[in-house]
């Protein structure tokens, strides 16, 4: 009973110590000075909505800050692209600005802080109340930087986040984006691989052609994503200006060139050199400056892609309601056809109005299947794919085994396949060789084998058609 009794004494007596230290603890809590959360100064307290400018001085320039419209602008200097949501983030880090610790109340010798040459930021208020401060060095575990209020050599560390903000620079207030365009601004578009032209093209009634070293019209599956991937190009890093040596960056003899041209800019080129393969980065620059910036490759996937598929895959391609007539000439005999196709007063189709003639027999009947026989030969007639490219060529002296004449309401096209052996044929339009090459043989779809057997199906058509 006696163990008991002093177990219950010894519970009563802690419990009264407990709450003794609970209400000493919540008497000072009371008094003025004691508190138990840790008290931090704010170097800035505005609201960024209250800020009228805000000024960094720092080794890369001085760049003013202010409001225009609804966003924030860079008012000096004012030859800069910037990126205004970066302006933004500055001033809204500027606005309040918070110390994580003192460092020193009264510093005597700032230089060991950076504080003796410091970037100086000042923000302004609408008020006309203005706060500037000095920023100096990182600290030494890379955790903050330096600063204080100008006048007072009470110094403070703020975080690194808040300090890279308020250290902003040219290279961090300009914008990434190459251009500020779009791909309906550009005219003309074409690329250098190792010194050496791949191709040029131009925009004709919003219809993009090769001019060169070829003439045809673009494969727009491949073709546009070039175009976009030019305009939406960004610079991941601005790496130096004014280099001694750009062969250290392989732009002494650029590895591309891309070459684009607006009404706006003229001609451009954008140079590219050393392919950084840790960051899947290139190096590159504009012909005519001197800064070497670095962009993403994944956006330029199409630099080494062959010329055949850019081009046209199609020897030759036309709209049927643009074709008045075609005279074939295959085999030693020529097939005239004349062709009529209906278009409303809208400009819409309708296949069942449509006339089409074969040596004057009328072929607009359609099969058992409900097609028409003519039609699918038209189809086979421009649908033969191009199988090479052949710039070196010359099936001049050389005749013809298939001619199509197209009477087109706008002029007209000549299209020869000219043997060049066994093989291939060239392709010759208007008597001018395309620099192409197309199978002779085995390659019935997209291919000469697949158009003569639309054509033999549609003779055997019209030839029933007639019983």
């Amino acid at each position: 009973m006696k163990f008991y009794r002093n177990a219950i004494i010894l519970v009563v007596i802690v419990a009264l110590l407990a709450g003794a230290y609970v209400l000493v603890r919540n008497i000072k809590a009371n008094q003025p000075g004691t508190t138990q959360t840790k008290q931090y100064d704010k170097l800035t307290d505005y609201l960024s909505t209250d800020v009228e400018s805000v000024t960094l001085k720092n080794k890369s320039g001085t760049f003013v800050i202010v409001k225009k419209d609804e966003d924030w602008a860079l008012s000096e200097p004012a030859d800069i692209r910037y990126d205004s949501s970066v302006l933004s983030s500055i001033v809204i880090n500027s606005a309040s600005i918070v110390a994580d610790k003192v460092i020193e109340e009264d510093a005597q010798d700032l230089s060991i802080y950076g504080l003796d040459d410091p970037a100086i930021v000042t923000v302004k208020s609408k008020d006309g109340t203005s706060v500037t401060l000095e920023i100096g060095n990182q600290t030494p575990t890379g955790g903050g930087y330096y600063t204080k209020l100008q006048g007072n050599n009470k110094v403070y560390m703020i975080s690194k986040y808040t300090g890279d903000k308020l250290l902003s620079g040219k290279n961090e207030i300009r914008t990434k984006q190459l251009f500020d365009m779009t791909t309906d601004d550009i005219m003309k578009f074409g690329l250098n691989r190792k010194g050496e032209n791949v191709f040029i093209s131009e925009k004709s009634e919003d219809k993009w052609n090769m001019v060169t070293p070829i003439k045809g019209s673009m494969n727009d599956s491949s073709f546009i994503p070039m175009l976009e991937a030019l305009v939406n190009a960004r610079a991941t890093e601005f790496v130096e200006e004014n280099p001694d040596d750009l062969s250290v960056y392989g732009l002494d003899k650029p590895a591309y060139e891309l070459i684009f041209s607006t009404e706006a800019t003229g001609e451009v080129k954008l140079q590219m050199g050393f392919e950084r393969r840790e960051d899947y980065t290139i190096y590159a620059k504009f012909d005519g400056e001197d800064e070497v910036f670095a962009i993403d490759t994944n956006t330029f996937t199409f630099l080494d892609k062959p010329l055949k598929e850019i081009v046209n895959i199609f020897a030759y391609i036309v709209n049927i309601q643009d074709v008045e007539k075609i005279d074939l000439t295959m085999d030693g005999k020529t097939t005239h056809m004349e062709l009529d196709v209906y278009l409303d007063e809208e400009g819409n189709m309708d296949s069942d109005k449509d006339k089409f003639y074969v040596n004057g027999i009328d072929a607009s009947g359609k099969d058992e299947n409900g097609k028409q026989p003519f039609r699918k030969f038209y189809q086979a007639l421009i649908g033969v794919c191009i199988d090479e490219i052949d710039l070196e060529g010359d099936p001049a002296g050389k005749q013809a085994d298939i001619t199509i004449e197209y009477t087109l309401k706008d002029g007209k096209m000549k299209v020869e396949y000219i043997p060049k052996d066994e093989h291939f044929y060239y392709v010759v339009r208007n008597g001018e060789y395309a620099g192409v090459l197309v199978k002779q043989r085995n390659k019935v779809e997209f291919g000469i084998e697949g158009m003569k057997q639309a054509y033999d199906t549609m003779m055997e058509f019209l030839a029933d058609q007639q019983k």
